[in-house]
């Protein structure tokens, strides 16, 4: 990226990546060349696109993270899954959080400023270790600064109580070791940037983390 982004060319678009799903075979938002490009934020949500963030209880929220919900049905809108001959995966799948609305399972946050979005992760991979709840990528946020961190793995972990926990897995990077210095940083990293309580329970090392046949 050139210091000078205008010296890339005049009519070179820069923008965010859209953001959708294979599901939808589209994207809920993406880029329009009539209006500014905000760092970070996705320019705008496309046309057809019913798209909100809503909180728990199901009301549009602005500025803050919240559910990215789909309020009006879109061509290209799935109608079934395969072999789910009464529709109940299909339903539980985007309809069983709110009831009515199609639920995406990512979080977003919509910029009531300048109406653009950022995504903010998977929402179907929240944690909630004692009543805190927020999203792993949270935490990937914070572990990725890490030069020494090649990849991490952030999961819950229960007992027979259905209490959760928090454990973090660690894959180093070549030519740097996993240590109690790492672990320590770490810790002091997540506890300043967002609280307490949500620093790890466990942060242990790993040769190797899961990835899907897409590699990722």
């Amino acid at each position: 990226m050139p210091a000078d982004i205008e010296s890339a060319g005049p009519v070179i678009p820069v923008t965010e990546l859209p953001a959708g799903g294979t599901d939808i075979i589209a994207c809920f938002m993406g880029q329009n060349p009539t209006i500014p490009v905000y760092r970070g934020e996705i320019q705008a949500r496309n046309l057809a696109m019913g798209v909100e963030a809503w909180c728990e209880e199901g009301k549009a929220v602005w500025g803050e993270s919240g559910e990215l919900v789909c309020l009006i049905p879109l061509p290209s809108q799935p109608t079934h899954f395969w072999n789910d001959e009464d529709g109940s995966k299909y339903q539980k799948a985007y309809f069983s959080k709110f009831p009515g609305v199609w639920a995406h399972g990512d979080y977003c946050k919509i910029n009531p400023k300048t109406g653009g979005i950022v995504m903010l992760g998977r929402s179907d991979g929240t944690l909630n270790p004692n009543g805190v709840r927020f999203g792993s990528s949270e935490i990937y946020n914070i572990v990725e600064a890490f030069v020494e961190v090649s990849d991490s793995l952030c999961i819950p972990q229960y007992n027979k109580d259905g209490e959760e926990r928090v454990i973090l897995f660690l894959k180093m990077n070549n030519n740097y070791a996993f240590g109690n210095d790492l672990v320590k940083r770490i810790r002091d990293s997540i506890r300043i940037a967002l609280s307490a309580r949500h620093v790890p329970a466990l942060i242990l090392e790993t040769k190797d983390i899961p990835v899907s046949i897409k590699g990722i």
